[in-house]
């Protein structure tokens, strides 16, 4: 499978191609989902697994410097893919799911559209007590300083 760019366009038409089923040998006509990003050009009119067929799409790429282990790196974090799999033996990735990535290659997987609302609400729950954290922070930080100018 090819990989896509990252740039979310649910807006993008969808495609329709033909790839060979590798089992049985016949042409199976397939229409990507609506805003799918992935480069299809490998599959297409070739000899491919039904399984293996899948479209997706990326939000754009956030990294922030991580520091796990002496030494920041720029990390992906909070990126999120829509994905189908239309022939999936798991029979929920057949209807579009959300994946999150919440650090680089550390996924929340399957999200219908309820389990994706609830880690949108929980990390907004966060993001609410990360603001009240900068406020406190940005007023012991005044004090501190006052403190240390009066010494």
């Amino acid at each position: 499978m090819s990989v896509a760019t990252h740039e979310s366009s649910v807006s993008a038409p969808p495609r329709t191609w033909s790839f060979v089923d590798r089992r049985t040998g016949k042409t199976v006509e397939y229409q990507c989902m609506e805003g799918c990003t992935l480069d299809h050009r490998h599959e297409m009119d070739r000899p491919v697994f039904r399984e293996d067929v899948w479209c997706w799409f990326w939000d754009e790429n956030l990294t922030l410097p991580i520091n796990e282990n002496g030494t920041p790196e720029e990390l992906r974090v909070l990126s999120t893919v829509v994905k189908v799999e239309p022939f999936s033996p798991t029979i929920s990735q057949r209807l579009p799911y959300a994946v999150v990535e919440l650090v680089d290659d550390q996924f929340i997987e399957n999200l219908d559209p309820d389990g994706y609302e609830t880690v949108i609400n929980t990390m907004q729950a966060r993001l609410d007590q990360m603001r009240a954290n900068h406020r406190r922070l940005v007023e012991i930080r005044a004090q501190f300083m006052a403190r240390q100018a009066a010494a």
